[in-house]
């Protein structure tokens, strides 16, 4: 087969892999459109096949996406980085640097939430502007080729960027790795626009594929991120529609409420008469005198009578069946912190923490991909910056339930005591902002200054304790002239 036969069976059999996964692309953009707001489309479609199409028609101006319980649940269970992560790799400053130029944290929480909706999500490991960058993928942009003899694995990576936000450019790329060491940029018909890396390339060309593992094999620099373990199958199209449905409806069911609002808020009126007159001004001006004349001629107010309240009830009731399932508490949903201690919220989301438990070795292997893809990508460009380091592991934080402040305050002082935190993590309880170091040095520095303070004016204990009962004075009177 000649070269021109055979790129013409590769370019006609990724458009065919690609068109054959355009449904669940189309799935995973849907559920991308639900999370960011952007969904009035998705349920006037539903609406438009649930409804009469005169229905349809009242219906389209009131659409209600107010109650995003897909958003909102995807949020409370992708809870990995909520406590910040620690990583150790022998302080290599190289590494240090990377992460913090790219906002890594920031990245895998983004990463945490999107897996959670789509089940899947790519983390790209490249270069741009002289930095390391991580780039979000996303199922709705990536086509894969599995591997025959395991379908989980990826031989082929294929996803589409696009310049349409570009003024006067609308082109449509697609970017091509496989695991032998080819990356291509394609046209929007599957034709290579450019070569940046060929699998025959020698060693010293420009085109040699750089990144390789110790037994020089090309490796991927992409780290794959799964909701759940893959059985048979890359993609999981199939988990998370019972959230993706549910928000849906609970999206129309705010429609019908909206519309019915209206419907029993305006009296329709009524005329029968063998001569009626309806002035033109009736509409601006509700004064304006109604005529009927004839036997039997009536004018009247028609009150349309709506259960408002029964709807109320079924859409509480279905959204509090929505993140029961999830391991959320309906209380969570609505109480304030001052209404329920810390340790209370954390039993009543106990389910929450064991999600949180459950994913937490997953990411703990990913964290390891990323530095272990990270180190070959970076040697590969900046020989000259290199990641010595071979050593990793992390260490994710545990969640801290809200308490009430002086609570919160005493607990947090007694840890230091017990030497469960430090100095400096003691202040960044209060000062998020600051590194460690530099929140020890600051507590230092106060106790200092309020130590020779206390020398100077041998009564400033008591004037501290003053000002504070003061104050708590002052806040249970504003409490008690608001309740």
């Amino acid at each position: 087969m000649s070269a021109m036969a055979e790129e013409m069976v590769r370019r006609e059999l990724l458009k065919a892999k690609w068109i054959a996964d355009s449904e669940r692309q189309e799935e995973a953009q849907n559920k991308l459109d639900l999370y960011h707001d952007d969904y009035e489309d998705i349920i006037r479609a539903k609406i438009k096949q649930l409804f009469h199409k005169d229905n349809y028609e009242r219906l389209y101006y009131h659409v209600n996406q107010s109650q995003n319980v897909l958003k909102r649940v995807i949020n409370e269970i992708s809870t990995v980085y909520k406590a910040p992560a620690t990583r150790d790799f022998n302080g290599d400053e190289r590494y240090q640097e990377i992460i913090d130029k790219a906002r890594l944290d920031t990245k895998l929480k983004k990463v945490n939430r999107y897996t959670n909706l789509l089940n899947e999500t790519l983390l790209r490991i490249g270069v741009r502007g002289g930095n390391i960058v991580y780039d979000i993928l996303t199922p709705n942009i990536v086509t894969v080729i599995q591997n025959e003899m395991d379908p989980t694995q990826a031989d082929a990576i294929i996803y589409m960027l696009t310049r349409k936000n570009t003024v006067g450019d609308d082109s449509l790329f697609y970017y091509y790795w496989d695991i032998r060491g080819n990356h291509y940029i394609l046209d929007k018909d599957f034709k290579v626009f450019s070569t940046i890396y060929d699998s025959a390339a020698p060693q010293g060309d420009p085109a040699f594929y750089p990144y390789r593992d110790e037994e020089g094999r090309p490796v991927l620099p992409f780290v794959v991120f799964h909701r759940e373990e893959p059985e048979d199958s890359f993609w999981d199209q199939d988990t998370g529609r019972d959230l993706y449905n549910a928000t849906i409806m609970v999206g129309i069911k705010m429609t019908l409420f909206d519309y019915y609002f209206k419907v029993a808020s305006f009296k329709q009126p009524y005329i029968i008469g063998d001569e009626v007159s309806v002035p033109s001004k009736q509409i601006l001006d509700p004064l304006t005198v109604f005529q009927a004349k004839g036997e039997g001629a009536q004018i009247g107010l028609l009150d349309m009578e709506i259960n408002l309240d029964q709807l109320k009830n079924a859409l509480i009731f279905q959204i509090n069946s929505i993140i029961n399932n999830y391991g959320i508490s309906a209380d969570q949903w609505s109480l304030s912190i001052s209404e329920v201690s810390g340790r209370a919220l954390k039993i009543r989301n106990r389910a929450l923490l064991e999600i949180r438990q459950e994913q937490i070795p997953y990411y703990r292997d990913y964290e390891r991909e990323i530095f272990e893809k990270t180190k070959i990508v970076n040697n590969a460009h900046f020989p000259d910056k290199p990641i010595k380091v071979e050593d990793f592991s992390v260490d994710f934080g545990e969640i801290e339930f809200p308490e009430d402040p002086e609570e919160e305050l005493r607990l947090d002082a007694r840890r230091l005591k017990m030497g469960l935190i430090s100095l400096g993590q003691f202040y960044q309880k209060y000062n998020p902002d600051v590194d460690e170091k530099e929140g020890e040095k600051i507590i230092i520095e106060n106790l200092e200054k309020l130590g020779r303070l206390r020398e100077e004016y041998p009564t400033l204990d008591e004037a501290l304790n003053y000002i504070m009962r003061r104050t708590s004075q002052k806040e249970e009177e504003i409490e008690a002239e608001e309740e």
